[in-house]
């Protein structure tokens, strides 16, 4: 395929190469393809031994815009191993394995540690800005719900430049948990940057623990093993994010049931009447 990978490194290998491009390319010749969807460029720079920026460069000599458009183009040209065909709606099946597969991933991956910590992090802030770009946002709105009726005061704004104005105007007794499955979203990248020059604590949410949003982080949550970069978007990321924040939040009302108990009676009589 003249537009595949192995093409396009074919076409730069004819050219002049730096040393470092040289160590990418033999890399990508002798190591299986498949590990390399699952990596982020942290990973895939320390695997290497070169500079984050230097796999950005290859990339873009490829002629693709940065590390996450490379990796989708390399798992879209890979055959998934293991896809089960099935007669009529032998899909459903398949469907219902792979969210109850997440959700037992996603219960494998959190310490009770972790979650701790988020409690102490979560009661002790003045104020709490859930924060998700694109597909995350889901994740932030429905933590931002639950924790308003505890009696929390919690912020979600979807629009990136209000996000960045609300923070600027934080400080270290406030808290950020942002959530991005691929952990390099730029916008959710400026927002934590932002958020550590205001002193903020900081909780990131993420399938890739070393990807370069978790630089920024007090604590990581990773919400699964990391995924292929075609599943991001997939249903499966979302019910893992909304698995963690169940999580979260029943660890929090249950640390002090009967304050939380009275804050969401409150919530409920606050909107009854919304009801027919």
């Amino acid at each position: 395929m003249p537009n595949s990978i192995a093409s396009k490194i074919a076409r730069l290998k004819e050219g002049k190469i730096t040393k470092s491009q040289r160590k990418l390319i033999e890399y990508f010749e002798t190591v299986d393809q498949k590990q390399v969807i699952y990596m982020s460029i942290t990973d895939l720079a320390a695997a290497t031994g070169v500079a984050e920026a230097t796999v950005l460069r290859f990339c873009r000599s490829l002629g693709f815009n940065g590390y996450q458009e490379f990796r989708l183009n390399l798992a879209q040209g890979i055959v998934e191993v293991g896809h089960r065909e099935r007669d009529g709606i032998g899909y459903v099946e398949d469907i219902a394995d792979a969210y109850a597969d997440a959700v037992e991933n996603c219960r494998r991956s959190i310490t009770e540690e972790d979650l701790q910590t988020a409690y102490d992090m979560i009661s002790s802030a003045r104020t709490i800005c859930c924060f998700g770009a694109g597909h995350s946002h889901l994740a932030a709105l429905e933590l931002h719900n639950r924790l308003m009726t505890m009696g929390l005061l919690t912020y979600c704004e979807r629009d990136a430049h209000l996000q960045n104005v609300l923070l600027s105007s934080r400080n270290e007794e406030d808290l950020l948990i942002l959530f991005s499955i691929s952990g390099s979203t730029k916008d959710a990248i400026e927002a934590a940057e932002i958020a550590r020059a205001c002193g903020m604590k900081v909780i990131i949410v993420t399938c890739y623990e070393n990807s370069p949003l978790t630089r920024y982080a007090d604590l990581v949550i990773s919400s699964a093993p990391i995924q292929s970069p075609t599943e991001v978007g997939s249903m499966r990321g979302k019910i893992m994010q909304l698995f963690l924040v169940d999580v979260i939040c029943t660890g929090i009302h249950l640390s002090d049931k009967p304050r939380f108990d009275l804050f969401v009676a409150k919530s409920n009589r606050a909107t009854v009447s919304k009801l027919i």
